[in-house]
């Protein structure tokens, strides 16, 4: 699932909780990866009215669809605001890494089935938006179906169980990975 499909289905209001979670260092670097411009208005004294600036032109990228943005949203949060559960979750995994950090490809060195005991793990112990948000970059980011076709990712995604039925189908029937689009090209 692609980052603005995820912000797409959290809705409004985890949007704007993990918004707010963002130091104006971090909402500026957001918007930069983005491609927006983190100028405000010369009459933009206070942060307050920064953030006001800043928060008009990130919702219109976002409704817009702009997916880096989405990403970096979500990088900066997860990185920034909910480390502890990358860490929680590379431990269950085994996997080496500095703070929740890790150069390992842990969706090809770790079995589906392994993937998924840590899902049910990090939902015993943190918001199911919060845990659908990080496995579902996590599949992005390391080019993997397994998160995308696992119904208690989607469910704590807020999909519920019929379209979240439909979405693996065909999620099975149209995944191709990346590496081998390019191997092809």
């Amino acid at each position: 699932m692609k980052p603005i499909e995820i912000c797409q289905h959290l809705g409004q209001g985890h949007i704007d909780a993990y918004y707010d979670k963002l130091s104006g260092k971090e909402v500026r670097e957001v918007l930069k990866a983005g491609g927006c411009s983190a100028n405000v208005p010369s009459t933009a004294y206070t942060q307050a009215a920064r953030r006001r600036a800043w928060r008009t032109r990130f919702d219109a990228e976002l409704g817009r669809g702009n997916d880096n943005l989405a990403l970096a949203l979500l990088l900066e949060w997860l990185m920034r605001h909910n480390r502890q559960m990358l860490i929680d979750y590379l431990d269950f995994l085994g996997v080496k890494h500095t703070m929740g950090e890790t150069d390992e490809d842990f969706c090809v060195t770790n079995t589906p089935e392994k993937l998924r005991e840590g899902v049910a793990e990090l939902l015993k112990k943190y918001p199911p938006a919060h845990v659908a948000s990080y496995l579902l970059l996590v599949g992005h980011l390391q080019d993997t179906p397994v998160f995308d076709q696992t119904p208690e990712v989607l469910k704590a995604l807020g999909v519920e169980d019929g379209p979240a039925a439909e979405y693996i189908e065909k999620h099975k029937q149209t995944y191709k990975p990346r590496m081998r689009q390019q191997a092809a090209s």
